[in-house]
């Protein structure tokens, strides 16, 4: 899906009319919610690659970037991941030292316990 941002292509146009300007080739119901002549033909070209289209508010789009993406899984690959597995080893290691001292107790005499 593309997201397309109103403020790209300039401020709302009262004249614009779907039937002015160029010939259409898609549907002129799937320009509906175009406020100018460049984001009506912003539409018509992602329709005509077959992008399904919707408009966004400026916001947050920068977190569905692909850039922020690769990060995200970057941090989770160097980061995230190795804490886990380091985490997992100590946690298997500490176990197995607590069933070593439960054993050594077990066998040693009990003067000494």
């Amino acid at each position: 899906m593309v997201c397309l941002f109103h403020g790209d292509y300039g401020a709302p146009d009262p004249a614009f009319n779907l039937g002015s300007g160029s010939t259409w080739v898609v549907d002129a119901n799937s320009l509906n919610e175009a406020r100018n002549l460049g984001e009506a033909e912003a539409i018509q070209r992602h329709l005509l690659r077959g992008e399904a289209v919707s408009w966004c508010d400026q916001g947050y789009a920068w977190v569905d970037q692909d850039a922020v993406v690769w990060f995200y899984v970057a941090a989770f690959l160097f980061v995230i991941l190795p804490y886990l597995i380091m985490r997992a080893k100590a946690c298997a290691k500490g176990v197995r030292r607590r069933n070593l001292g439960a054993e050594r107790l077990a066998r040693r005499p009990r003067l000494l316990r």
